[in-house]
């Protein structure tokens, strides 16, 4: 809508020509000013000059608003052209167009920062960095009318896809980029953008996408640092601008802003999850005393918080540093663990060791206490630990070592609680609360159980003959002998002074027999020696002698079998002493079935037949019947 100049400015001296008579007028009956007819020519020649001086005025505004706008253009940089400071009013008709040019880019800047805000709201409203590399494109794409839309993030050392818009992922052709590689990897390296008018042309573009022309490739900056590259492309030559290259790099700084935000925002929740995590899994291993039971946890936590191959848990012996007891494992570990190698270094150290193998990396991380080194957590991974994940074993290990150590002192208490000090089998008291169980265990299977008495005979003799010293010896060896033979669901108990007891679960009286009758033709076949120090203090460790040797369909009573067993308790050793001697044991049996699942009634018609072996001559072995009577 242009007008000629002459016409504006007629109009403006029109407007001018009205208002100043109305306003004399005015002052004049408000006798401001003397009135019209009393004026002198001196006062008609100060109102001329007054007029012309408001003209002049009027006219070097609207001169330096014309220059002011020209300069506002300028400074924008919108269009291709470029002008100087000292613009020239050409005519009145080019201040108008100016003016209407200005109006019409400040419209598009609006537009544009209107499309800024609205990306920038969403972009920082995302629930996670997928959604928002999604939205992200979505709004780009659809703003510069591009084809389609890539993101590419830097992982470890490659520039991965992680968003994509318009086009499906099965027609993306390459999804990696190396640092340098392609129009991507370029755009990475040298930190700037590159607007492509037709990338066919261009020596450093490999295809990603079929029949791409256009292409704005813009680094994803957050600060000084690359994150990762925006790439918007078109099948259509020269489909992009400079306006839509700019508003692209202008933007970019507030994506990359965004994904950091977004990152450490995920970090933080992942963090939380993994501290809320950690918590409910220290209160689960803290909750248990019992040492397997907690081992098996720890593993079980470990194999959840990061993906291992194998996984194993060792203590080391109190006794023999260098040797380890795996007391959980998972995958295919070895069952045992040898000191040498990663275990070796994270022993000595402190300290966690870790170590390329061929088939992955292996770390053996240290469970220390406050005094020492209790234990090694021994993993292989495929790949290497990420320092998040170093740092969950490490939340877990603290934990897991204190509650080892809970599970390790327990279990001494417990011991002191249940156990004889000097035979190490169970008290008197823990056979009581024990029977208990395996009687309601077999009675709800209708199944047996048999009970021995053991009273050695003659003990007070060798007590008051040979001092307190060999009484306890003969106690141990009597046990020696007794685990070497029972199996392992076989209890011994100590029940009093030279008494003890067995409990015999799924087994009646007949076999029990057979099993005491061998333990008693051993222990009176030895030769008992007494001067001989190292002999007193012989104990052998039943754990390592222990053997199946009971088997309901086939039992052993020969000589050989006495022979063996004897060299291997360590019964047949021949000392020259000037004192030797023989013991034995009476032996009384009794079975569940026999008494109707009566616990007090079992226990006494074991005792009734320990006695009747003693008053027949001792060195014997009874069964008690019901249709006997022992009395």
């Amino acid at each position: 809508m242009s007008k000629s100049f002459t016409f504006k400015l007629y109009l403006i001296f029109s407007i001018i020509a009205i208002l100043m008579p109305t306003l004399f007028i005015i002052l004049v009956q408000q006798k401001i000013i003397i009135s019209f007819e009393k004026w002198e020519i001196s006062n008609f020649i100060y109102f001329m000059f007054t007029i012309i001086l408001l003209l002049a005025i009027i006219v070097n505004k609207i001169i330096r608003a014309y220059i002011k706008l020209k300069q506002m253009k300028s400074n924008l940089n919108i269009g291709d052209r470029k002008y100087s400071n000292d613009v020239k009013l050409i005519d009145g008709e080019s201040l108008f167009n100016e003016i209407d040019k200005i109006n019409r880019n400040i419209r598009i800047l609006k537009f544009e920062n209107s499309i800024l805000y609205d990306t920038a709201f969403a972009i920082y409203n995302m629930a996670s960095i997928q959604e928002l590399l999604d939205t992200i494109l979505a709004r780009l794409v659809t703003h510069t009318n591009a084809d389609f839309g890539l993101i590419f993030l830097l992982e470890k050392d490659e520039l991965k896809l992680k968003s994509h818009s318009n086009v499906l992922y099965e027609e993306l052709e390459k999804t990696t980029f190396r640092i340098g590689e392609g129009l991507v990897g370029w755009t990475f390296y040298k930190e700037q953008g590159l607007l492509t008018d037709d990338v066919q042309k261009d020596f450093r573009y490999i295809r990603c996408i079929s029949d791409t022309r256009a292409q704005i490739t813009i680094p994803i900056k957050m600060h000084e640092k690359i994150l990762g590259v925006l790439v918007l492309g078109s099948k259509k030559d020269s489909d992009f601008g400079e306006s839509d290259f700019k508003l692209i790099n202008t933007i970019s700084g507030e994506i990359g802003l965004a994904i950091n935000n977004a990152q450490l925002t995920a970090k933080l929740q992942k963090e939380n999850q993994n501290n809320q995590r950690l918590f409910e899994l220290t209160k689960r291993i803290t909750s248990s005393m019992d040492l397997e039971e907690v081992s098996n946890m720890g593993i079980k936590i470990v194999t959840e918080l990061i993906e291992v191959q194998s996984c194993a848990l060792g203590i080391f012996d109190k006794v023999d540093e260098n040797k380890i007891d795996v007391i959980s494992s998972y995958g295919n570990d070895k069952k045992d663990l040898e000191f040498n190698g990663t275990v070796e270094e994270a022993f000595k150290n402190k300290h966690m060791a870790e170590l390329k193998a061929d088939k992955g990396y292996i770390y053996s991380i240290p469970l220390l206490s406050k005094e020492s080194c209790i234990g090694i957590l021994h993993i292989n991974t495929k790949n290497k630990l990420t320092i998040e994940e170093i740092e969950l074993i490490n939340g877990t290990i603290t934990p897991l070592t204190s509650a080892l150590e809970n599970a390790f002192l327990y279990k001494n208490v417990e011991r002191l609680a249940t156990r004889d000090g000097l035979t190490g089998v169970y008290n008197h008291r823990y056979f009581q609360n024990m029977l208990d169980e395996y009687i309601r265990k077999v009675q709800k299977d209708e199944n047996d159980l048999s009970m021995a008495m053991i009273d050695i005979d003659n003990f007070k003799k060798y007590n008051d003959t040979h001092g307190h010293p060999v009484g306890d010896l003969l106690l141990k060896k009597v046990v020696e002998v007794m685990r070497s033979i029972l199996r392992d669901e076989d209890v011994i108990f100590r029940y009093g002074g030279d008494e003890f007891t067995i409990i015999l679960p799924y087994t009646n009286s007949e076999d029990a027999g057979v099993i005491m009758e061998q333990i008693k033709n051993i222990i009176s076949d030895y030769k008992f020696e007494i001067g001989d120090k190292e002999e007193e203090e012989t104990a052998l460790d039943a754990e390592t002698i222990k053997e199946s040797m009971f088997k309901s369909e086939k039992l052993f009573n020969s000589n050989i079998f006495k022979k063996w067993i004897s060299e291997k308790v360590g019964l047949s050793k021949s000392k020259s002493t000037s004192n030797t001697f023989n013991i034995t044991i009476s032996v009384g049996i009794s079975s569940l079935v026999d008494v109707n699942y009566d616990k007090e009634m079992l226990i006494k018609n074991a005792d009734k037949a320990s006695l009747k072996s003693k008053r027949n001559g001792k060195n014997q072995v009874t069964i008690w019947k019901p249709e006997l009577n022992m009395d």
